[in-house]
């Protein structure tokens, strides 16, 4: 890691750095800006990018740093809060994700995912929270971040796998001294979602030779649900947004009859085709409920002028709690007995008069009979049932995670020139989740096989105290039918991580370029790394017999991976005309997985200062990735995926294409009444691939950075990046297979249309776990993106005085195709995200002794529908929104902060609920545009 102090910036390569550090320091709200003259006073900074540290040489990779003061600004109890500002982020996991969600927050760079951003802190790795190899900076505490650096594109060469497209590293306040408290409370303008964040951290000196810093942190989050909003109250019809798009898993009961199609019981007792969905979006969390609470522990003694120990550990609990609608029968198959006294005369007849409907699945005991199962009863009839089990309240999904990471290590000096260090950290997460509230299916069989019985209605199979079960009326369900039928499910993820490396660097006395002043640098280095991750679930969760959890799966594997590297950074010119400096960087690293064999990873690059204030730079960078755990081992498992449009669904079907969806199972005679995906989604399949290979990215950064001596306080920064990955490994969306199928293929015979497996009842992609679209992870995808990075900064005066400051900080996509398709500007089934073109925050700063305001503006551009999407809302304008904080320093000990987040209270765009969009959800995207409206903060610093 390269450290350089001030002093020396301002006549060096270093400028760079500083630069960086200040045009993304308003973006962000940082702090009180100093006057030119008094730069060399500011504290030392840390610059990711290069493990070599010489104040003149500063790695050529574009840096932004965001300081501690911005991340209060903006009330950040969460480190992804700041962070999802940043143009450069696309949305991860968030306060926001409930489904999908999983109760963690992650970063996500360039949209290539969270498992190509490797996240640090003080330099070193963060331990990941799941075989998926993503990290969970809800572990990650504000109390004692100094600053958060974030470097855009490859660094694999530098910090090994993961480092694709790019590395956020939270560096901590080492060497902080005295008693701090800092609390925290902030309300939406509805009186709700209120969040609470409290911190007491002390430091002290060891003597004259190092620090020890001890902090504790407690944060909670109240959770907001969709309902508490009325533009998110209803499950809207994407097409029109005006129609009621409820989920057909509804009530009162809807059965799905052959030959009849879909039917839905009245409170008379009489079917009626005119089915009314459930509205699912109430019960759903729009901010999800979080509690935290840790320790975090910091030292550095120096045993001699050339011997420094240093260490840190830390403990974080999480818990975070979703809701998602209540379990359903899901228009599973079961088979009813024709005597069940629970039937109506109307239902009766529709389920067993085969003269009114030959088309009736009425089962006669043979290997061929019309519903699959030969053990079914002699007359038995088989439907599709689908009941929401609203009595339950919702599904609850309880996600409790500790991690713990401690880390040793010694570094120090040979000589003058030379730097060495060595450590080792060890790391282990634990998350522990609790399903509540599914159906069992073999319960539920057994609960629907009702027959009349001496004393009334009684279980075919009476075994296990089966309590019948009456979904045939719309009267509520019994507390006592409903016991026999519900479960809960648990699963216990453990990851650990050992990592040991040792380094040393320094100069190169005896290469010195003829035509500069001072020697190259370098740094060598080698890395032990073991990575591990089991999940273990209990035997009904494994069973697969639970009816929306599915089926969960004992995963367990490993990895190790040994490496060497190096960096060499050589001055090649300085103090010339036309060159005040010129410099060449490289590195090199092989790193040997026990799975995915040796690869290789480099860099090379340099920069040009041909004239005091004016830097070009270009670096190129082959970044790698090894398959993480979950994506080797995972077995291939049932779930859920998006599709916006089925080409077999509605009454114009091709015979063509009909002749593709009967090949896939669905009956002949369905075919013009097939159903549309529910809600958007379709039965699918997942799974691991031993034989994966390792990721090899070409990432490309070239730019130029201006800071001008005539207008001292400008700097401005453009970089180009393109960033390239070969053979991604990926889970082809399921629009991607469909569109492989009916659009490319066109034939039953087709690799991905033989791969598709319809409902042979009605011809869907929903129902029994059997039926489905697969997308196992691969190597076989080729995904990129490229763009222009743009900062800008302005800032005058002294900190006692009238200071002012103006940041910008903005991200034009020319292509990104992270999602298998071009999606720059574009939203919905293929894409998923609103992925706009232009992004960017900016921010006004002004202060006067003790009172400073600022202003941020957060722009995310328009977009449009992708070419898998068909929907009313075909295009979403640029949304903005406006952030105030008023910072008071009441005097040297006291600091109050108050501000407002979105003061316009600007609401999200509706776009429906049934764009096949994965990431929506309240008719919206809340994890792109700000669902909770206006919110009001406070909080107060208090130093001694």
């Amino acid at each position: 890691m390269n450290t350089t102090k001030n002093s020396a910036l301002r006549n060096s390569a270093a400028p760079f750095a500083l630069a960086l550090a200040l045009m993304a320091a308003p973006a962000f709200s940082q702090e009180a800006p100093q006057a030119p003259e008094a730069v060399a006073e500011q504290p030392e900074i840390v610059v990711t990018g290069s493990r070599i540290s010489r104040p003149d040489l500063a790695a050529t990779s574009p840096v932004s740093i965001v300081g501690a003061e911005q991340i209060k600004s903006v009330n950040t109890v969460t480190v992804e809060q700041i962070l999802a500002a940043n143009p450069q982020f696309a949305p991860g996991l968030t306060g926001a994700s409930n489904n999908p969600g999983e109760g963690s927050a992650t970063l996500d760079l360039r949209y290539f995912g969270a498992q190509r951003t490797l996240v640090l802190l003080n330099g070193k790795r963060l331990p990941v929270y799941d075989s998926q190899g993503q990290v969970d900076v809800n572990q990650i505490p504000t109390a004692l971040i100094k600053n958060i650096q974030v470097l855009t594109g490859g660094a694999s060469a530098v910090y090994g796998s993961d480092a694709v497209s790019g590395v956020v590293n939270f560096v901590l306040d080492d060497k902080f001294v005295g008693l701090k408290l800092d609390a925290g409370t902030q309300i939406t303008g509805s009186g709700d979602g209120g969040l609470y964040d409290v911190s007491l951290t002390g430091g002290i000196k060891l003597g004259d030779r190092g620090h020890l810093i001890v902090t504790g942190n407690y944060s909670e989050r109240q959770g907001v649900k969709y309902g508490d909003r009325s533009f998110s109250n209803n499950v809207l019809c994407s097409d029109d947004l005006v129609s009621f798009c409820g989920s057909s898993n509804t009530v009162p009961t809807a059965f799905d009859i052959p030959g009849a199609g879909r039917q839905q019981i009245t409170d008379s007792g009489v079917l009626t085709d005119n089915v009314q969905g459930y509205n699912y979006n109430p019960v759903n969390y729009a901010q999800v409920p979080f509690k935290r609470y840790g320790g975090l522990a910091l030292f550095n003694y120096d045993f001699s002028d050339n011997v420094t120990a240093y260490g840190q550990g830390y403990y974080q609990h999480v818990q975070v709690v979703t809701t998602l609608a209540p379990t359903a029968t899901a228009g599973f198959f079961f088979n009813i007995d024709p005597s069940n006294p629970f039937l109506t005369a109307s239902e009766r007849n529709a389920f067993f008069n085969v003269a009114a409907n030959p088309d009736l699945c009425i089962n006669d005991g043979t290997a061929d009979t019309c519903s699959g199962d030969p053990t079914a009863r002699v007359g038995t009839s088989t439907l599709g049932i689908r009941r929401r089990v609203i009595e339950t309240g919702g599904r609850i999904q309880e996600f409790t995670s500790d991690t713990y990471q401690a880390l040793l290590g010694l570094k120090g000096n040979i000589g003058s020139s030379l730097h060495w260090d060595v450590s080792a950290q060890y790391a282990e997460v634990k998350k522990n989740n609790v399903l509540r509230n599914d159906l069992s299916y073999t319960a539920l069989t057994q609960a629907l096989d009702v027959v009349a019985g001496p004393n009334g209605p009684q279980c075919f199979d009476p075994s296990g105290g089966c309590v019948p079960l009456n979904l045939f009326v719309t009267a509520p369900l019994s507390q006592q039918s409903l016991a026999f039928v519900l479960r809960n499910a648990t699963q216990a993820n453990k990851t650990t991580q050992f990592v040991a490396e040792g380094s040393i660097g320094g100069d190169i006395g005896f290469l010195t370029s003829p035509l500069a002043s001072k020697p190259a640098a370098f740094s060598l280095g080698v890395t032990y790394r073991k990575e591990t991750a089991s999940t273990a679930v209990d035997p009904l969760y494994a069973s697969g017999d639970l009816i929306y959890y599915g089926q969960g799966f004992n995963i367990s594997g490993s990895y190790d991976v040994k490496e060497i590297y190096g960096e060499f950074v050589m001055p090649l010119i300085q103090d010339k005309p036309f060159a005040e400096s010129l410099n060449f960087e490289g590195g090199y690293r092989y790193s040997k997985y026990s799975t995915a064999g040796g690869v290789h990873s480099y860099k090379f690059g340099g920069d040009w200062t041909p004239v005091n204030g004016l830097k070009f730079r270009a670096i190129f960078q082959r970044a790698v990735r090894a398959p993480n755990i979950f994506e080797l081992y995972s077995p291939v498992v049932s779930g859920t995926g998006s599709l916006g449009t089925d080409p077999c669904a509605g009454a114009n079907v091709s015979a063509a294409t009909a002749a593709i969806c009967v090949a896939q199972g669905a009956p002949a005679g369905s075919i013009g009444t097939i159903p549309a995906p529910i809600a958007g989604q379709v039965n699918g399949f997942t799974g691991g691939n031993t034989n994966l290979q390792a990721e090899k990215a070409d990432t490309y950064t070239f730019g130029a950075v201006i800071q001008p001596a005539q207008i001292p306080g400008l700097s401005l920064a453009v970089d180009y990046y393109k960033i390239k990955i070969g053979n991604a490994i990926v889970t082809p969306p399921t629009q991607f297979i469909i569109d492989q199928c009916f659009v490319v293929e066109k034939a039953a015979s087709g690799a991905n249309c033989r791969s598709i497996v319809r409902n042979r009842l009605d011809g869907s992609l929903s129902g029994p776990i059997s039926v489905g679209v697969p997308t196992l992870y691969s190597n076989f995808a080729a995904v990129a993106a490229r763009g222009i990075d743009v900062d800008l900064s302005y800032r005058r005066g002294s900190s006692e005085g009238f200071h002012y400051a103006f940041g910008f900080a903005g991200t034009y996509q020319i292509s990104n195709t992270t999602q298998l398709s071009e999606c720059v500007g574009l939203y919905g089934a293929n894409c998923d995200t609103p992925t706009p073109k232009w992004k960017h925050t900016a921010s006004l700063n002004l202060g006067f002794g003790a009172f400073e305001f600022n202003t941020r503006w957060r722009l995310i551009g328009g977009t449009r529908q992708d070419t898998g999407t068909d929907i009313l809302k075909s295009s979403i304008p640029a949304y903005s929104y406006f952030d105030e904080t008023v910072n008071v320093r009441v005097n040297d000990k006291f600091t109050v902060s108050l501000g407002v987040l979105n003061l316009f209270d600007t609401k999200p765009p509706i776009v429906g609920d049934t764009s096949g969009a994965t990431s929506s959800a309240g008719s919206t995207y809340p994890t792109v545009y700000d669902v909770l409206g206006h919110s009001l903060f406070a909080r107060v610093t208090a130093a001694f």
